[in-house]
């Protein structure tokens, strides 16, 4: 689950890539002014230019920064953190938040995480680990262990850790100024989702989230805290691809899918856990359990069922578990 630390204007995020080419670009000072860029795909062009303190050439994709909004965001390869570090303005190292030691013990097992600051110029710094990329999702039902095979996941990684900072920067615009730790979670998806239908032609990878978002809750109800899938069902189920290229800026895009979200209250989110936790688990099954949850579960499930199990054993199973399926 995502942390937030508010303290010396900064706010943490750890989590688990721009759909824009991302891009090196020289350190832009704290008190000098970004100007305003809508982000759009086809205006952006990739610009490999020298890296300061000593970065070698090969250390250039380890270090960089990438427009967010108004800002901008150093993205940096753990094993280059250091010297990717030191591109941040003396203001930001100096916080202890931004130490190299704190971001070592704070990413830990993590693939990726965010640490957003607040500054004029610099919108945040994303960590990548890719030691923990990830390439396939495990999860268990019943017997069966399931593996969904996971392609250009760093990419996905990066897009999603790039939404957090995207989305935060509309807060009071074009999104709330107040967001759950969980809306955080698949608002980030949404701006990966966005990205794939810019960059791609298809939306097989925004698929492949929602299956692993989707399979993750089964292996550990605890995941309910980055279970994007009913956000992402809802968007794929009205736009395909060639509608979603029509928003061709972000903030175009979120004002239209935003209203269309649910809004699930903390005891919502409580029943859904329970949910998942009594219907995967070993104990025995529980037909009628929180029948006024499950025609909810039970669409957004089902997709994902299908693709590990095949149509009519993952029918089977869904009549065996749910008194409402049909």
């Amino acid at each position: 689950m995502c942390r937030y630390w508010q303290r010396s204007l900064l706010k943490l995020l750890s989590c688990s890539v721009a759909c824009v080419p991302l891009f090196v670009g020289h350190f832009v000072n704290a008190g000098q002014y970004i100007s305003p860029q809508p982000l759009v795909i086809n205006q952006v062009q990739t610009t490999a230019v020298m890296v300061e303190d000593g970065l070698a050439n090969d250390d250039v994709r380890q270090a960089y920064f990438t427009p967010i909004a108004k800002k901008q965001a150093l993205v940096c390869s753990l094993p280059a953190l250091k010297k990717c570090i030191a591109l941040l303005p003396l203001s930001l190292q100096h916080q202890t938040s931004f130490s190299v030691a704190n971001i070592r013990r704070a990413i830990g097992r993590k693939s990726a995480m965010v640490l957003v600051a607040e500054s004029d110029s610099i919108a945040g710094v994303i960590i990548i680990n890719p030691a923990k990329d990830m390439l396939e999702q495990s999860g268990a039902i019943g017997l069966t262990t399931y593996q969904l095979p996971l392609t250009n996941q760093t990419k996905l990684t990066l897009w999603h850790e790039i939404g957090h900072l995207y989305n935060i920067s509309l807060q009071g615009s074009v999104l709330p100024y107040s967001l759950t730790e969980y809306q955080h979670e698949w608002l980030a998806d949404l701006y990966l989702l966005w990205c794939v239908a810019q960059q791609y032609q298809q939306l097989d990878l925004v698929w492949q989230q929602f299956h692993r978002r989707n399979l993750a809750l089964i292996n550990d109800s605890g995941n309910l805290s980055h279970w994007s899938a009913p956000q992402l069902q809802i968007v794929l189920s009205h736009y395909d691809v060639q509608q979603l290229q029509h928003f061709s800026r972000y903030e175009d895009f979120l004002t239209a899918v935003y209203p269309l979200m649910p809004a699930w209250s903390p005891r919502d989110m409580g029943e859904f856990s329970s949910l998942v936790q009594r219907t995967f688990s070993s104990v025995q099954s529980l037909p009628e359990y929180m029948f006024w949850r499950q025609p909810e579960l039970i669409q957004v499930l089902t997709p994902t069922l299908k693709q590990l199990m095949g149509k009519t054993k993952s029918q089977q199973w869904l009549k065996k578990q749910f008194s409402t399926a049909k």
